[in-house]
């Protein structure tokens, strides 16, 4: 169990391994549910793609979850439908 204390403000940091397990980086939204005296933290998942730093600090379209993956193939057939 991780433990964070709260500000004066009503506000606390994310232990930074519950961050890395749900993959959770700054700007992210997260939800919070209560269930009896729980308090329930869950990441809200991005709607589309969004704009990464890849590797070498260049900007890298990264599709949301759930999304197919993009095969060279699937390129071509979507830029022949598109014109």
């Amino acid at each position: 169990m991780e433990n964070a204390t709260i500000s004066t403000k009503g506000q606390l940091v994310i232990p930074s391994r519950i961050r890395r397990a749900l993959h959770l980086q700054s700007g992210d939204k997260v939800s919070f549910r209560l269930d009896g005296e729980k308090v329930i933290l869950q990441r809200e998942e991005p709607s589309g793609a969004k704009v990464v730093k890849g590797r070498f600090g260049r900007p890298v379209l990264k599709a949301p979850p759930g999304a197919p993956e993009m095969t060279p193939e699937l390129i071509r057939e979507l830029m022949d439908e598109s014109l």
